[in-house]
């Protein structure tokens, strides 16, 4: 039977990675929002858990260690997985408001059962919705009372574009 090994804290590994970066563990605490002292355990805690000195003083400077060296590249890439999981279980959160107009036929036929699903994926997002005809549509979204709207006529090219704000 394979001896199991102890997980690395993701904390920590952040810690450490940003120690490095930062040139300072002090720096890298403040980044983190964390007390020196917090991130200086960390630390010793890896080193225990690796069984090696990871990081070095050279001076007021910061040198890794052999040791160092091969874990800042597992941990970099530990720590870009973990990011990357959590984006893809979670998603990206999607927030705040979308003013929405729709030309008569897509607001009555179509549109409820989109916004719907739109809804369940994205509730922290907040959609105002409004029904209309073109005109008044064309309106709203050249004074930029809309973000978006989903109109039934043939634009000319100039009528054509795409508005960011």
């Amino acid at each position: 039977m394979e001896k199991r090994l102890p997980g690395l804290d993701l904390d920590a590994l952040r810690s450490f990675v940003t120690g490095m970066e930062c040139g300072s563990f002090a720096q890298a605490a403040l980044r983190l929002s964390r007390s020196t002292s917090a991130v200086s355990a960390q630390l010793k805690k890896l080193e225990s858990q690796c069984g090696a000195a990871l990081v070095t003083k050279q001076g007021r400077h910061l040198v890794l260690t052999a040791e160092g060296e091969k874990l800042m590249s597992y941990a970099r890439r530990l720590l870009a997985l973990n990011d990357e999981t959590l984006r893809a279980l979670q998603g990206e959160r999607l927030t705040g408001e979308i003013h929405l107009g729709m030309q008569e036929d897509f607001g009555e036929s179509l549109m409820p059962g989109i916004l719907g699903q739109f809804k369940r994926h994205h509730p922290q997002v907040r959609i105002v919705a409004r029904v209309d005809r073109n005109g008044p549509l064309h309106q709203a979204l050249a004074e930029e009372a809309l973000d978006l709207a989903l109109l039934g006529e043939l634009m000319t090219e100039a009528q054509q574009g795409w508005l960011d704000r």
